[in-house]
């Protein structure tokens, strides 16, 4: 029995000595520092002087200051001045919180330490995780390939095909935070991976394009960003191919914009003169001038902005002037000068040059005052006060806010707004007919994007009111009569009926009220850029304004119209072509050889046998 109360002292001795620290006693008390047994302090918290001192307090600051440094101990109990047990303890837990918090990794270290070390396996890994039906799943392998990018971009190099394919393949996802990452993480690997990428944009650039207008905004600026990351970064003639071939022909303006803009950007960093000794010196030529009509803006101002520096070069100037219309290219440079004109006009000289102008330095220049303090003097001598800027102004200001408001309805993101905005216009054009006129090229580049809206009932709307409108101010649509061709002809082959029909209804109000010589050249140039059931309407348009046209300008009859009909011609298989054909084709031939008779004839000898033999048939002679 002694023997196990020894055991069972010895134990309870060392367990008190995990706790409390040794501490120094006082010579005279060396008899009580070795108890027998173990004593507790005394209740009132005093010290005899053979007691050692309660260490509570300095353990707890030892333990604080230093608990990033302690081992965890076990949660045993601390004992009190008073000869209390806590139920927890202060101490232990802190400790615990401290070697918890040495223990948790953090957050995204684990996963980028694991790319590091083994880029092989996490390529996998990503890959299987883009396989995945989990979305969160797939944006964690596009957080792994944007690592191994940034760190092994050899081992991206070995499979980069189906790397691309894997991320391009989620860019259309439905989820639009994960079509986002998508987006960012094609654009880091053009930035990261740079000329290696060239063998990826023919399939890479025509997604994101298509994002830039089927998608939410932040999305559309993403998929913008990545677009001139790749323009900057790629090799310039792979990025100026994909950008001519998918971009501007889109049939979307916010794409054709886009590509314009980036388009630009390629030719003032190549510069025109390198360009002139390539293949593609014809396709930019032809792609320039056709910027340069487009019925947006700003995608007119880049197509401009093209045209100008092609013409600084002869060979380029020469491949314009062979790919553009004698007429189209004059109203190009008209735009362009009388823009020149505009953004001259809108310079107003600095304060600086008229200080240097003013006789007196001291006295302070008077386009430095407000408008409505300025003031003039006269030959007596006297101030007076200039009042036209306060007349004016406010009426000027009135007047535009209804164009604002129309502006505004006709961008908004609804599409009933949007429709709105059509209806406006609308009732603008039958109370302010003046105010329209005399702002109708403005309002044309919103009107525009309505007639090619992705929503069929606005594009619906959009036409029936055009209709309407084309009767209200006729010859006031001429600076506009491209586009407007351009929008109406562009819904010929629409899918929806409503929409066809309503096209067709405005393509004969134009015929009814437009000027006629003008409508036969944009007919025509539009006829090379339409099939089916559209190049059959506009060419019997065509067919309707020859009598009229050729009795007040017969030239005009044989540049536009002729070249119609030779199309049809030229066909060998015309004679059993379906009977639409065959019948379109006659009507033109019949109305043409009614005005010109034996000229005709005589035009055809120039041009291939098939072509003399066809027309023998149609005309039956």
């Amino acid at each position: 029995m002694e023997l196990l109360k020894k055991e069972l002292e010895r134990r309870r001795l060392n367990q008190t000595s995990l706790l409390l620290p040794p501490q120094p006693v006082e010579p005279g008390d060396a008899a009580e520092a070795i108890p027998a047994g173990f004593r507790l302090p005394p209740v009132d918290g005093t010290a005899a002087s053979g007691q050692r001192k309660h260490p509570g307090s300095d353990l707890k600051k030892q333990v604080v200051r230093k608990q990033d440094n302690v081992p965890l101990l076990p949660s045993t109990s601390t004992i009190h001045g008073d000869g209390s047990f806590p139920r927890n303890s202060t101490v232990t837990s802190e400790m615990a919180a401290g070697a918890q918090r040495r223990e948790q990794p953090r957050r995204g270290t684990g996963q980028k330490d694991a790319a590091f070390a083994a880029p092989q396996q996490s390529l996998q890994e990503a890959l299987s995780l883009l396989g995945s039906d989990d979305w969160e799943k797939k944006e964690k392998g596009l957080c792994i390939i944007k690592q191994l990018a940034e760190s092994h971009s050899e081992v991206l190099l070995c499979r980069l095909r189906e790397i691309c394919l894997a991320v391009t393949s989620e860019v259309t996802s439905l989820r639009s935070k994960l079509s986002c990452s998508a987006i960012v993480t094609l654009g880091e690997l053009f930035a990261l991976l740079r000329k290696d990428m060239d063998s990826e944009v023919d399939e890479v650039a025509p997604v994101l394009l298509h994002m830039v207008w089927n998608s939410p905004e932040f999305v559309q600026k993403a998929a913008c960003q990545a677009l001139g990351i790749m323009v900057e970064k790629v090799t310039p003639a792979r990025a100026m191919t994909v950008l001519m071939d998918k971009g501007v022909k889109s049939r979307y303006v916010q794409v054709r914009k886009c590509a314009a803009e980036l388009l630009l950007s390629l030719v003032q960093r190549i510069g025109v003169t390198k360009l002139a000794g390539t293949a593609r010196a014809e396709t930019l030529a032809h792609v320039a001038g056709t910027l340069a009509q487009d019925c947006h803006q700003d995608t007119r101002h880049y197509g401009q902005e093209m045209v100008k520096m092609l013409l600084n070069n002869p060979k380029l100037k020469k491949l314009l002037e062979q790919s553009l219309s004698t007429h189209d290219l004059e109203v190009i440079l008209t735009r362009i000068k009388k823009k020149g004109m505009e953004n001259q006009k809108a310079e107003r000289p600095s304060v600086k040059n008229l200080a240097k102008k003013g006789s007196d330095g001291s006295k302070k220049p008077q386009a430095t005052l407000p408008s409505s303090n300025r003031v003039e003097s006269t030959s007596d001598g006297r101030l007076l006060h200039r009042a036209k800027v306060q007349v004016t102004l406010p009426r000027a200001v009135e007047e535009m806010k209804p164009l604002q408001k129309l502006y505004h309805l006709l961008e908004a993101k609804e599409f009933q707004i949007r429709m709105e905005g059509v209806a406006l216009l609308l009732e603008l054009c039958k109370t302010r007919p003046q105010l329209i006129s005399t702002n109708i090229t403005q309002i044309f580049d919103y009107f525009d994007l309505r007639l090619c809206d992705t929503h069929k009932r606005v594009r619906q709307k959009a036409l029936d009111v055009l209709a309407e409108i084309i009767g209200l101010l006729e010859d006031a649509l001429s600076p506009v009569i491209i586009r407007l061709v351009e929008g109406i002809t562009k819904n010929l082959n629409s899918k929806d009926p409503g929409v066809r029909a309503a096209a067709v209804r405005a393509l004969e109000g134009s015929i009814a009220h437009l000027d006629k010589v003008s409508l036969m050249k944009e007919l025509s140039n539009q006829r090379r850029q339409l099939s089916g059931e559209a190049l059959l309407v506009v060419t019997e348009c065509i067919t309707v304004l020859v009598e009229w046209v050729y009795a007040r300008s017969p030239e005009v009859v044989e540049r536009y119209a002729l070249p119609v009909l030779w199309s049809f011609l030229e066909n060998k298989a015309l004679p059993v072509r379906s009977a639409s054909v065959r019948t379109v084709a006659t009507k033109l031939a019949l109305a043409l050889y009614e005005v010109m008779g034996t000229k005709l004839k005589k035009c055809a000898a120039s041009k291939p046998p098939r072509v003399q033999e066809n027309l023998s048939k149609l005309l039956g002679c």
